[in-house]
């Protein structure tokens, strides 16, 4: 994965750097930036994480889809504007998937198969 790559995945996935070298990289956001730099090349597990964040991704947008598919009217998609609120709702679920969920909300509102609440 290029750095350009890496800075992609990030924004695709909603995440703040801070958010990413913690939570994906494990390291300090300095880390992080270097990589998106390309000072220092993306460590494989990192590539490796962002690429199965986004078959996360894409693997609820195809089960959410196919449930749009067969309702019969309108449906709406939670969209959480803090981590706070994520986390009393799911709280089985950490920030990387409240951020996955932000992304895949605001994805669906875009194509015009959700609405958001």
């Amino acid at each position: 994965m290029t750095n350009v790559e890496l800075q992609a995945y990030r924004r695709f996935l909603m995440l703040k750097i801070s958010e990413a070298s913690q939570y994906v990289g494990k390291t300090e956001p300095s880390v992080w930036r270097e990589w998106e730099q390309g000072s220092q090349p993306v460590p494989e597990f990192v590539a490796n994480a962002m690429n199965e964040l986004k078959r996360q991704r894409n693997d609820k947008i195809n089960i959410i889809i196919n449930g749009i598919n067969d309702r019969v009217g309108s449906s709406s998609i939670r969209y959480f504007m803090t981590y706070e609120e994520f986390h009393k709702m799911n709280p089985n679920l950490d920030l990387i998937q409240w951020r996955l969920h932000q992304s895949i909300a605001t994805e669906l509102y875009f194509r015009g198969l959700e609405k958001l609440c």
